[in-house]
């Protein structure tokens, strides 16, 4: 489709992109750090206005400025698994890119074809460990981490839109040598979850949780060894402070709780270098059910062993390939649709208060046919796919996800 003069803002964080008058070519929304899809619920007159918030931004008047009459010619995602689309409008000299990041705050950022920066909702920072002999963004196997420093590049008008931090991401392993560097540390497997074994994965659990234990050990030493410093200083003598009754008040010796050393099992499947973690929290709750766990289950490296014992890690490791692999292929053919999951709002009022709105109905507007098709519901949540957890929730089903998403948040 072709973006026309009019795009605008809806909200601060939207933009919408109208299609050309007279055509039947669907209205795109983009939401930083939420949404994009086509939608159906911002009319022209909405887009046009700027929804009723006055001139649009500087922002949106450079998006007007820059992609007017321009053809949406691709949309691609950086990298394998990074949360970053880019909308690439026009082609050769006249190419533009609009770069959605759907992350933390979120961003929207405005490049031209070699995509230094023109425009964005707002500057940030990438923190990057860049090795000291190569120049190697993401260091290399003989640099040690004292030869590594950290560069931090910055997000902001003029400068490259730095691509290739967006590009490193892939699935089975985490970012850069992140996974080898903390695989030196803990003694833990790189190779993810999907390539091993039962045994293998419980014992890359034991590890993953014993280095955890050994962490929360050292953090609760310090912080007793901070509130016996705190004691001492200010428990008594010249120091302490009188309390009503004329005794020494203790100032400082607060002790602060202990952390705990466990983790639930849906967490632990979530951390960066399980090889998993790119499922994303629905589809790996849908495996461990497949597999006949709990998602919810506390596990410490003291009680896996018969919480989550090593047999139970064959059907696991089973369920993530097998359950994973079909799921995914089902929501890239697109035959699933979409589906919002809700539960029926409760009825307000009792008998009486229904006769004094019955009878008050006259000095009421009168609301417009399909104002709010889900005013007796309360939405929850919108998925591609209908998962084991879900089966006994109520859902409304659509006929495709991108529907699904825009009517949730209609």
């Amino acid at each position: 489709p072709k973006i026309d003069g009019m795009t605008s803002e809806i909200q601060q964080r939207e933009i919408v992109a109208p299609p050309p008058e007279n055509s039947k070519r669907a209205m795109l929304l983009l939401e930083s750090g939420v949404r994009f899809h086509p939608t159906n619920h911002h009319s022209a007159s909405t887009s046009s206005s700027g929804g009723g918030a006055g001139m649009p931004s500087n922002f949106a008047m450079k998006l007007r400025k820059h992609l007017r009459s321009l053809r949406l010619e691709n949309v691609t995602q950086l990298g394998n698994l990074d949360r970053v689309v880019d909308f690439k409008f026009g082609s050769g000299s006249h190419a533009h890119h609009l770069i959605l990041e759907l992350y933390a705050q979120g961003n929207l950022i405005l490049t031209d074809g070699e995509y230094r920066i023109l425009g964005l909702l707002r500057v940030h920072e990438y923190e990057v460990v860049k090795g000291d002999a190569d120049g190697d963004l993401n260091g290399n196997e003989e640099s040690s981490r004292d030869k590594k420093k950290k560069e931090e590049v910055k997000v902001r008008v003029g400068n490259t839109y730095p691509v290739t931090f967006a590009t490193t991401i892939s699935a089975g392993s985490s970012s850069g040598n992140q996974c080898h560097e903390e695989a030196e540390i803990n003694n833990s497997y790189c190779q993810g979850l999907l390539d091993m074994s039962g045994t293998e994965a419980y014992e890359w659990a034991k590890s993953e949780l014993l280095s955890l234990q050994n962490r929360v050990n050292e953090l609760n030493e310090n912080n007793d060894n901070e509130s016996e410093t705190k004691i001492g200083k200010g428990g008594g003598g010249k120091g302490g402070k009188k309390n009503r009754k004329g005794g020494i008040a203790n100032t400082g010796g607060k002790k602060k709780k202990a952390m705990d050393d466990s983790l639930v099992l849906k967490a632990l499947l979530l951390k960066p270098n399980s090889g998993v973690y790119h499922y994303g929290p629905s589809l790996i709750e849908h495996c461990i059910h497949i597999a006949g766990l709990d998602p919810v289950s506390k596990l410490s490296h003291n009680n896996i062993d018969y919480t989550i014992p090593e047999t139970s890690w064959n059907d696991l490791t089973e369920a993530l390939r097998t359950e994973g692999k079909r799921v995914i292929e089902n929501f890239n053919s697109g035959a699933n649709g979409g589906y919002i999951l809700y539960k029926d709002k409760p009825s307000r009022g009792n008998d009486d208060n229904q006769i004094s709105k019955e009878n008050n109905d006259s000095l009421l507007p009168t609301p417009l046919p399909n104002q709010n098709q889900h005013s007796d519901k309360i939405l929850l949540e919108f998925q591609p796919h209908l998962l084991r957890q879900h089966q006994r929730q109520k859902s409304l089903s659509y006929a495709t996800f991108a529907v699904a998403v825009d009517e949730f948040f209609s």
